[in-house]
């Protein structure tokens, strides 16, 4: 295996962690996750150790994400200027809804949590940072699905399980599309505890400057507080924040 090919090897083996539900993986698990050889894998899993971005518990233990990812996750937060621009909208959006506000970005495999800011009632929703929140069923996940061109979409859909997490769950497929579609041209989309039980999620995206969604703005509360009718009302103050942040990056709505 030259050089590069290693290279490549390696970074799968720490995206792995990034797609699993799991904190930590059995050297069998990345085997079989990554289609190396166990041989392979050990190697790679090895030095990703010895260097700092992987920690093994014990000599024959699990891994997990290392100290130096950790470290560089904390050098780019305090570099972030973006973070800087979007926060004082969250802490906005926060204060006048009571909720939880997210700000929320997609790699192209999975949405993760960027920023938070919890809602100060007792009972509040507080993100799980460390798993895999599905697309179809979440206000956030629906809104990168709406952005996705057809391709893109099919591709997605293909390679995705849709089951239903709870009885709200949208799992006809084309029920779903034409949900998208709605989102799409809304530019706002709801979570009406498709997701969790008990929880409600409404979310905007943020666009580039070439129109495409950045990143995405959701809230996010218990359907006791967070009723079908004050989503609606926020809607307004969420799309006119998002709408001005795109403004800031670039984006020119023609």
């Amino acid at each position: 295996m030259n050089k590069t090919k290693s290279l490549v090897k390696a970074f799968e083996v720490l995206e792995l962690f990034l797609e699993v539900e799991r904190d930590d993986l059995r050297l069998a698990d990345i085997a079989k996750l990554s289609g190396l050889k166990m041989s392979t894998a050990n190697r790679i899993a090895a030095t990703l150790v010895d260097l700092g971005y992987l920690s093994q518990s014990g000599k024959r233990g699990k891994y997990s994400i290392g100290k130096k990812l950790t470290f560089f996750d904390s050098i780019l937060s305090k570099k972030n200027t973006f973070k800087d621009l979007v926060r004082p909208y969250l802490i906005k959006l926060n204060e006048s809804t009571g909720e939880t506000v997210v700000l929320v970005n997609f790699d192209g495999k999975r949405v993760f949590f960027v920023e938070n800011i919890i809602s100060k009632h007792a009972l509040n929703i507080r993100p799980d940072w460390s798993t895999t929140t599905p697309l179809y069923c979440t206000g956030v996940g629906k809104i990168f699905l709406a952005d996705m061109t057809e391709p893109e979409l099919e591709a997605y859909f293909k390679n995705t399980d849709i089951k239903s997490y709870t009885p709200n769950t949208i799992t006809d497929l084309n029920l779903l599309k034409r949900h998208l579609m709605m989102v799409a041209q809304e530019g706002v989309a709801y979570d009406d505890e498709e997701f969790l039980p008990g929880v409600r999620n409404i979310a905007s995206g943020v666009k580039d400057n070439e129109g495409k969604t950045f990143c995405c703005i959701g809230i996010l509360g218990p359907t006791v507080r967070l009723t079908r009718a004050k989503m609606i009302d926020i809607t307004v103050d969420l799309k006119r924040y998002t709408s001005e942040i795109s403004k800031e990056i670039g984006f020119k709505n023609s």
